[in-house]
């Protein structure tokens, strides 16, 4: 249920519901923030979602939050839900290389490009000190992942 609920709760998934519902009209932020296009950054809005939702909570209480989540958040849920018991690219990964027993697997990243707000990132995975694959995404766990989606790629 952990990884149900990390990937419900995540910043894309709370940045499509801000998107939905137009939050960026009603955030209060600095001058300088304005100007380098805050109120369009995905951390901004997600941050803003878990602000409603606890002010929902605050005002109504547990059960209209748990309305504004499931209503807001049903598809994500839909699609976690049935993909709960499947293995992430890196622990398929990693099963499978250490298959016939322990080996090092490391992951590495090896470019960062971009303003902070919108970063992107190159990462490498290596087994053994050996370079099978990199992958690249807009955050680490993304680009490791692709990595590791790569290199299971080449393997199979």
């Amino acid at each position: 249920m952990t990884k149900v609920r990390a990937s419900v709760v995540c910043e894309k998934s709370l940045y499509k519901v801000a998107k939905l519902h137009n939050f960026s009209d009603f955030l209060y932020l600095g001058r300088s923030e304005r100007k380098t296009g805050g109120e369009n950054r995905p951390a901004i809005l997600a941050d803003s979602v878990e602000a409603v939702i606890a002010a929902i909570y605050l005002d109504g209480g547990m059960e209209k939050a748990r309305e504004f989540i499931i209503e807001n958040l049903k598809e994500e849920i839909e699609i976690a839900t049935k993909h709960v018991g499947h293995k992430d690219y890196k622990t398929v990964l990693q099963e499978k290389l250490q298959k016939h027993g322990e080996v090092k697997i490391e992951y590495q990243i090896i470019k960062e490009e971009g303003p902070d707000h919108n970063k992107s990132f190159e990462a490498q995975v290596s087994c053994e000190g050996k370079i099978l694959a990199k992958g690249k995404g807009s955050s680490k766990k993304e680009a490791q992942m692709n990595a590791a989606k790569k290199a299971l790629e080449k393997i199979k």
